[in-house]
């Protein structure tokens, strides 16, 4: 065979197949999860290098990774979404009232 393990021929497929075993009855299937576990997602996002280093940065003052920052983040963000009692969220009120001008009134 070849440096990666797979055949390479007509004679060591044949060999390969002949060493496989096939059966009938159904594989055993994986446990199930406990009803308080998730199952845990692997995503990517591109970020630009600043905004990587400063997350990071925060990250290491919280003594936890990038990831788990940006879940907490990403959870918060989506539970105050679902919160049906606030219409907008406060980051949102904030950044609404920053663009406020202030009134000039005449003395």
């Amino acid at each position: 065979m070849s440096d990666q393990d797979f055949p390479s021929s007509r004679e060591e497929l044949a060999d390969f197949m002949d060493r496989l075993s096939f059966s009938d009855e159904p594989a055993d299937a994986p446990p199930r999860l406990p009803a308080n576990e998730d199952i845990m997602v692997t995503t990517s996002i591109r970020l630009p290098l600043g905004l990587h280093s400063r997350l990071k940065d925060l990250a290491d003052e919280r003594r936890v990774g990038v990831s788990t920052l940006l879940r907490e983040w990403a959870e918060a963000a989506v539970a105050e979404i679902d919160d049906e009692d606030h219409m907008i969220s406060l980051a949102e009120a904030k950044r609404a009232l920053s663009r406020v001008h202030p009134i000039h009134r005449a003395s």
